[in-house]
């Protein structure tokens, strides 16, 4: 942002170089950050979780919000650069100001998305700080709910089959993976829960109203 000074000297030397007059003798600029420190406002940082099926919704909500000058959306189209760690990005999720997952049935079958998911519930006060733009409306029937533990259940369960037939030496890697199922499996029931107790916004305009709760904290 630029702004310029009026010079009011008229017919003064200085330094033998210059003779002021009526103009603009200055300009200095403020970057956006230092802009927003002098109104009061600090950016808030958004983290968007989805799976890569709901492109579509989250290049809009991602739209919509980087449109906004005090709020910078975190994505994995952007930030992650060529062979960097995939996981290191989503382990992010812990250090962003809010995360905004769309929750479509493809989400709560991907690994990252629920591992992201499981990240993120690690905060304390992760409740605060998440966004749910739900698109599988299934989850607000307990039944719905359910399928969703049993799947991720039998997913521990096939890949705890699987490495026991190999040897355990060779195993370190899939243990994690394992690990990683596990948490998904035993954290999956308590998100949902507080997701369906939620009144959700509609999809088609819940950017908007991502965008005005966050503006009034």
């Amino acid at each position: 942002m630029g702004k310029g000074i009026n010079n009011k000297l008229k017919d003064v030397s200085i330094n033998g170089n210059y003779v002021g007059g009526n103009s603009i003798v200055n300009h200095y600029y403020i970057s956006q950050p230092e802009a927003d420190k002098e109104d009061g406002k600090e950016n808030k940082t958004i983290f968007l979780s989805y799976n890569w099926h709901d492109g579509k919704i989250a290049d809009r909500i991602d739209k919509h919000l980087s449109g906004i000058p005090s709020i910078s959306v975190k994505r994995d189209v952007r930030d992650i650069g060529p062979w960097k760690s995939i996981r290191d990005f989503m382990k992010g999720i812990r250090q962003q100001d809010y995360a905004v997952l769309i929750v479509s049935d493809l989400y709560l079958k991907s690994k990252n998305c629920m591992f992201e998911v499981t990240e993120i519930m690690k905060e304390q006060e992760y409740v605060d700080r998440i966004f749910p733009a739900v698109v599988e409306h299934g989850i607000y029937n307990p039944l719905k709910r359910v399928e969703y533990i049993e799947y991720w259940q039998k997913e521990c369960e096939e890949l705890e089959t699987a490495i026991k037939g190999i040897d355990i030496s060779n195993a370190a890697e899939l243990a994690a993976d394992l690990k990683c199922y596990k948490n998904i499996a035993s954290s999956i029931g308590e998100f949902l829960s507080i997701v369906a107790d939620r009144n959700n916004p509609d999809i088609q305009e819940v950017e908007i109203q991502i965008e005005k709760a966050i503006l009034e904290h």
